[in-house]
């Protein structure tokens, strides 16, 4: 694994508005058979240093997982929905998830990660996601 400094962008649209918010913290990336691999730990108060893993298969498919205090695990996979376990602060929600895109441009030498999917709980939908993954090695920065 190499180290890395990763910046996420995550925008989201609920109830026809927008949010978008931004972290940036150091993780590590490593590219692997099917893709690539990035872990990093949320800094986040209210995720209370949770270690989250996307493990990518090209742009077809990534399992995220946060495992500490809140455990998550969820499979974008797209034009696929999947049911996906997701644990709060607030509490446990089993919620659907649907890709609408994966872009893969990862490499050796770090690169950007963009996914876009949807959210439901009972089939009703919540909110639509865009999440920006940009990875620069540690040695560059």
């Amino acid at each position: 694994m190499k180290k890395a400094i990763i910046k996420i962008t995550d925008r989201h649209f609920q109830d026809g508005e927008e949010y978008e918010a931004e972290l940036t913290t150091s993780g590590e990336f490593e590219i692997t058979e099917n893709g690539c691999r990035v872990v990093y730990t949320e800094t986040d108060e209210e995720l209370d240093n949770c270690v989250t893993t996307l493990d990518v298969e090209g742009s077809q498919k990534i399992s995220m997982t946060r495992a500490g205090k809140y455990n998550t695990e969820m499979i974008i996979e797209k034009d696929r929905r999947h049911s996906c376990f997701y644990q709060t602060p607030y509490g446990e929600l089993i919620m659907g998830i649907f890709a609408k895109k994966i872009v893969n441009e990862m490499t050796e030498n770090g690169g950007i990660l963009n996914f876009s999917y949807t959210i439901d709980f009972n089939n009703t939908p919540a909110s639509e996601n865009e999440l920006t993954v940009s990875i620069l090695p540690k040695e560059e920065v």
